[in-house]
């Protein structure tokens, strides 16, 4: 074994040669594969970035590893964001790049198998789309939301539960979506209309056209929002995100805008595409969410992505109509104005049923009218139901109430008609999620709140929708009566509180707001605290709500931290000033550099000078992470203005300018402006000193202006030039994928003279051509930017003849590229080489798959065949199930020599 040892265990290996590093990879899902390349990049860093010939001598030189990958593996191990390789290469790489940099080996060998098992395991949030179809109970309400249809006899017998699906005019412009996403691109789509108008259906019908290799992921418990967020990172590709009743995920306060941050950056995530967003909305809940002013990332997430869904069938709709089932006939004959679906969901009915309830009964719908319009979540508590209706009686109905008023009452909202639910719904509620990949998602500030969540005992009903949307309308200049607001305050939801809080302060009711938002900020929410001690601070000097925030508000951030103690100092509350900067001191990671950061200020503005005092003795500046350059030059600019020399002096000893990853140039300007500022000098060196413009990655051309414009500040002139040079003329042209991104970004950022410079050095007849989806993405990027002759003369580089053929995830994109190319003699000539003779299939499912629907593209019917009969052999049997004709044929499994397995049941085991 070579290199240095000292007790026992290798020390750090100088490699004679500094080369360029390997680019880092870019892994979308799943997280355990994405934590695994973070960690084998790490320590590839942390070992001095060793090159390929020095890591794979390494490990040749020791006969105790099990695993002997080549050059290439090793760089598939280290740079490929995609697939797993074999466990024994993966951890003799790991291993031995723990030993130059002078890691704990056996530790980091163990970690990495761990996270290799769970990435091989994972398989995404929600379920198969299959299973949804084959049980149409699981899409109605209760599952995906789509109505049961009114029934009449034996209709639902004879004719299935939901009626023939009549396809409109907006399904066509639905099916496009679909059909892109089915195609490999991620999109989102969301129908507008009222209620009943057949938009949930309309959606699960055109998923009709998605393989059943989709997944579904419908988020719910224990909020919408909540759900959303605690599974967004385990969302796989070819998953549908089904968010019916758009407004329950994008708009609560502040988890809807965290939502559509995280589904926007999804959608835009090429590594984890396609994924397909769907969803519903009434139009004024549309109207809430688009108007500029209160939820700016839900705007920016649904504008452009609208399809109206009419209220009304045209002439044509109702001629398409099946006479046979009479439920359609009934519906075409009686329906008013052609609301077909309406008069499906038992509109009718319901509305019949709610203009003849009198006293109690009426008032008992009428707070749940009240309830869902003013901000409670679906499922309303019975407690809160029963407690607000007497206000809403008048005398004489007050003092005659029955004492069985309630049940009656219950007995006539709850009664369906024909297989209609009625005005309410009794729902089943629970402490544990059922099918959801939810967890507890801990504060990102790490401060606990005081108090954690209830759970809501007792029933919950369901408000019938449609009597929800009319309540609406008819009801939206009523302001409910005391006890409603009593009631709301004692029985809602802790989600809800905020937002009903908000509905009493936008009608005046100062008391009743301030009411719900001390029950909120006790279940810890921070702007609930927040605006309670503002109320306070303005209308008294009664300081009992400041002490009340300090206690008991949990955060989500450090943004809520600062926010919170500049309110109380605004009040005058020093002394709660001073609780909860005791708080936050002590529950912040000191690991985590930026809320470090955030939380510093935060308490100098305020004028916490002992906390600051008390935090910096915590000595954040030996817990801090040095890989990211960013985080390192935050804290020190918050050292220097803190005054913390001897802080500042403790993390540049810790030498962060050898430590700091070079790849991102954003963030190395960044370090190289703070060291400027605190007059490190030799850090300013030694960061130099490793030469960031020959490393600094080239695929944002923002960020390689900032590190321009901070080289340039710094007077470091001959950097400028190199890395000026290296953005414009000098990228390598032997690797497609680089000369792409680069293509790209300039493209992107319209700089024509750039683009046509670094096409004048001809990256086409010089980029190598052994990679296939390097040289797809080349392909891409010269289209995109109209480089007819480019492409032209990258097609006569005949690269279908030269591309390596063991990764079944680049010829699939080759075969894209080609096919969208119109290179249809290429993609004959990757054909005829038979690549899905070659490619590798084991631990490769998602590629796979890719190449499969890649052939169906092409028409490849043959190559098609023989990849499905390798599938069996190497594990993949479930993507073999799935292609056309095998689920009948081997719907009982296979025998080992290939034929299909004759029925059997339990009792044919031993």
């Amino acid at each position: 074994m070579s290199g240095d040892t000292a007790n026992g265990r290798p020390g750090p290996k100088e490699s004679p040669k500094r080369q360029r590093p390997l680019k880092r990879p870019r892994v979308g899902w799943p997280p355990a594969l994405r934590t695994l390349k973070d960690l084998l990049y790490e320590v590839y860093l942390a070992a001095g970035a060793p090159s390929l010939d020095e890591i794979s001598g390494d490990i040749a030189d020791d006969d105790s590893l099990a695993g002997s990958p080549s050059r290439d593996t090793v760089h598939r191990v280290i740079t490929d964001g995609e697939r797993l390789g074999q466990q024994a290469d993966v951890v003799a790489v790991a291993t031995v790049l723990a030993r130059r940099a002078a890691w704990d080996a056996p530790d980091l060998a163990g970690r990495v198998r761990e996270l290799w098992v769970q990435a091989g395991m994972a398989k995404g949030a929600g379920r198969p789309i299959n299973e949804l179809r084959g049980d149409v109970r699981l899409v109605l309400d209760g599952g995906l939301g789509v109505h049961p249809a009114l029934d009449t006899g034996d209709a639902s017998d004879q004719f299935g539960i939901l009626p023939a699906y009549i396809p409109r005019d907006h399904d066509t412009r639905l099916k496009a979506v679909v059909d892109d996403a089915a195609a490999g691109r991620s999109g989102i789509v969301v129908l507008v209309g009222g209620s009943s108008t057949g938009k949930t259906r309309a959606l699960w019908e055109a998923l009709g056209d998605l393989p059943d290799s989709w997944r579904l992921w419908h988020p719910l418990s224990p909020t919408a929002p909540d759900a959303t967020l605690a599974a967004l990172a385990d969302i796989a590709p070819k998953t549908v995100v089904w968010l019916n009743e758009t407004q329950h995920y994008l708009d609560p306060d502040p988890l809807g805008e965290q939502v559509a941050a995280g589904l926007r950056e999804l959608l835009n995530d090429p590594s984890r595409a396609p994924v397909l967003v769907v969803g519903t909305l009434w139009p004024e809940h549309w109207n809430t969410l688009t108007t500029p002013g209160r939820h700016p990332g839900a705007r920016a997430l649904l504008a452009g992505h609208k399809v109206e869904v009419p209220d009304t069938f045209t002439a044509a709709d109702l001629a398409a109509l099946d006479a046979n089932d009479p439920r359609l006939a009934q519906a075409a004959q009686h329906a008013q104005g052609a609301r077909i679906t309406q008069y499906l969901a038992g509109v009718p009915y319901l509305m019949d049923r709610y203009e003849a309830a009198r006293g109690a009964t009426l008032a008992l719908i009428h707070v749940a009218m009240d309830a869902r319009r003013l901000g409670a979540g679906l499922h309303l508590p019975l407690d809160w139901l029963a407690d607000a209706a007497p206000g809403y009686l008048n005398d004489d109905e007050y003092h005659t109430l029955d004492v069985n008023w309630l049940t009656q009452a219950l007995a006539y909202v709850t009664t369906p008609c024909n297989g209609i639910p009625g005005i309410l719904t009794l729902v089943t509620t629970s402490s544990s999620p059922r099918n959801q990949r939810t967890r507890r998602r801990p504060a990102a500030s790490g401060i606990p709140s005081d108090q954690p969540a209830p759970h809501l005992q007792g029933p919950h009903y369901l408000l019938a929708d449609y009597l929800e949307q009319h309540g609406r309308h008819h009801r939206a200049e009523t302001i409910p009566p005391v006890d409603f607001w009593t009631a709301s305050a004692h029985h809602s939801h802790p989600g809800d509180l905020v937002t009903l809080a908000e509905a009493a302060w936008a009608r005046g009711l100062a008391r009743d707001a301030a009411q719900l938002r001390k029950h909120a900020t006790m279940h810890g929410d921070p702007g609930a605290a927040i605006r309670l001690v503002n109320y306070f601070h303005l209308h008294s000097t009664d300081y009992h709500a400041a002490q009340w925030a300090a206690v008991h508000a949990a955060f989500d951030g450090m943004l809520e931290v600062v926010e919170l103690l500049e309110a109380l100092r605004r009040a005058g509350a020093d002394e709660h000033v001073t609780v909860l900067a005791e708080r936050s001191i002590t529950h912040v990671a000191l690991d985590n550099t930026r809320d470090i950061c955030t939380l510093l200020n935060a308490l100098r503005q305020v004028g916490a000078e002992g906390q600051v005092a008390a935090l910096l003795a915590r000595d954040p500046a030996a817990h801090a992470a040095l890989d990211d350059p960013f985080h390192v030059a935050s804290l020190l600019d918050v050292l220097r203005r803190a005054g913390a020399e001897g802080q500042v002096a403790a993390l540049l000893v810790r030498d962060p300018a050898t430590h700091a990853a070079l790849d991102d140039p954003y963030y190395v300007a960044s370090l190289l402006d703070a060291l400027r500022k605190v007059e490190a000098e030799g850090q300013v060196a030694a960061l130099l000193a490793r030469d960031p413009a020959t490393h600094a990655g080239l695929d944002n051309s923002y960020s390689v202006g900032r590190l321009l414009n901070a080289l340039r500040r710094t007077g470091a002139d001959e950097h400028v030039t190199v890395l000026a040079e290296r953005s414009i003329t000098q990228v390598s042209l032997d690797d497609p994928g680089t000369v792409a991104k680069l293509l790209h970004a300039l493209w992107i950022d319209g700089a024509e003279r750039h683009v046509a410079a670094l096409l004048a050095r001809d990256p086409a007849t010089h980029v190598a051509l052994d990679n296939a989806g390097t040289v797809a993405e080349l392909l891409d990027a010269l289209r995109r930017a109209g480089a007819e002759g480019q492409v032209a003369a990258l097609l006569a580089r005949d690269p279908a003849a030269h591309v390596a053929l063991d990764n079944a995830g680049t010829v699939a994109e080759l075969l894209d590229a080609l096919r969208e190319s119109g290179a249809k003699g290429q993609v004959a000539a990757l054909l005829a080489r038979d690549p899905v003779a070659h490619v590798a299939l084991e631990g490769e499912p998602h590629a796979v798959d890719w190449l499969l629907e890649s052939l169906w593209r092409v028409g490849a019917e043959e190559h098609i065949t023989v990849l499905a009969e390798r599938l069996p052999a190497v594990g993949l049997f479930n993507l073999f199930i799935n292609l056309e004709g095998n689920w009948q044929q081997f719907r009982h499994g296979r025998e080992p020599d290939g034929s299909a397995a004759p029925s059997w049941t339990w009792n044919d085991l031993d």
